[in-house]
């Protein structure tokens, strides 16, 4: 039983010691300035999306504090 599971195994063992090799040359190389800077401003503007989307769940936990009021000029009388 216990050979059958290392032979089916073993694709894997060999797959990730060929993976960790290419992982190792991998490390050695840096990213782009350009490319950091896109991803960072990516994903700020995707979280700005997220708690805009859950603002109202946010603020049922205490989370998101200070409610929006509407300026009064924009109220009928």
């Amino acid at each position: 039983m216990l050979s059958a599971l290392r032979a089916l195994l073993a694709p894997f063992w060999s797959y990730s010691r060929e993976r960790t090799a290419a992982q190792r040359d991998a490390t050695d190389k840096s990213a782009s300035p350009l490319l950091v800077y896109i991803v960072v401003v990516l994903f700020l503007i995707l979280s700005i999306l997220v708690i805009d989307m859950h603002r109202d769940e946010l603020r049922a936990l205490g989370l998101v504090v200070g409610a929006e009021r509407v300026n009064p000029v924009f109220m009928s009388p």
